[in-house]
């Protein structure tokens, strides 16, 4: 269907290099976009872009960490430079810390609203601000953690609850030049929490409260991502679209 292709338009995804980011560069790749990506490390971005590329679309790799002080502008002025646009941004880069209250400290606070909320919201700023000459779309990846309790760490949850006041903000902000919305997982078999996942009793857990009887997947999430990057979600903004499997209807 043309109103989900994305052909023409170049994406920014972070986190590109393993988990929802790589599948979400990938669905996006797929539907049309050229792709830069970010992440730490090169091997992974490497691998990324070979993909891409395979299906005749154009690959930028960025490498960075977007805890130091200034990458996520650094970022976001290599990858407009590139081609002059960035149509979708996506920020999917993330970070947990399984320490709870009272245990919890400054540095376990300040990495997670680092990563996810600080570096996700100045790199938006630079590009939203190129983007509010023309048109875009920002896609922010939270979780069902900044809607309802779940088993997630308390300073995880309360981050992602601050990137969805962010997005609804800048929604309202920003319209109608750039729409700004997020995606909400639940539990999604990802590296950073394949190892909780792996205990018995946490998976089992997991699915009691999941209505599809499954644990998702990266992929799950991507065609969620594109459709809010494509056309086809062109009346939607401020919205937190729950990946969730059906855990917040019961």
């Amino acid at each position: 269907m043309t109103e989900f292709q994305l052909s023409g338009r170049t994406v920014l995804v972070t986190g590109a290099s393993r988990g929802i980011g790589r599948a979400a560069a990938l669905a996006l790749a797929r539907a049309g976009a050229d792709v830069a990506g970010v992440a730490r490390g090169t091997a992974g971005l490497e691998a990324l872009g070979q993909e891409v590329e395979a299906m005749g679309r154009r690959f930028l790799a960025l490498r960075a960490d977007l805890l130091e002080p200034g990458a996520p502008e650094r970022v976001a002025e290599r990858a407009w430079a590139w081609r002059d646009r960035i149509d979708v941004l996506v920020n999917a880069a993330g970070v947990i810390v399984r320490s709870e209250v009272p245990e919890v400290t400054p540095e376990e606070w300040d990495l997670q609203f680092g990563l996810n909320v600080r570096a996700a919201f100045f790199l938006t700023q630079v590009l939203g601000r190129r983007m509010l000459e023309g048109g875009g779309s920002v896609v922010n990846v939270t979780s069902v953690a900044a809607e309802v309790a779940t088993g997630a760490p308390t300073v995880y949850a309360a981050s992602k609850a601050a990137l969805v006041q962010v997005t609804r903000v800048l929604a309202v902000r920003w319209a109608p030049k750039v729409r700004v919305n997020a995606v909400g997982p639940s539990y999604i078999r990802t590296e950073l929490n394949r190892a909780w996942l792996d205990d018995p009793g946490h998976r089992d857990w997991v699915l009691e409260r999941t209505p599809l009887a499954r644990i998702g997947v990266p992929e799950d999430v991507a065609g969620a991502i594109v459709f809010l990057a494509s056309p086809a979600a062109g009346y939607v903004t401020g919205q937190h679209l729950l990946v969730d499997g059906g855990w917040t209807a019961q």
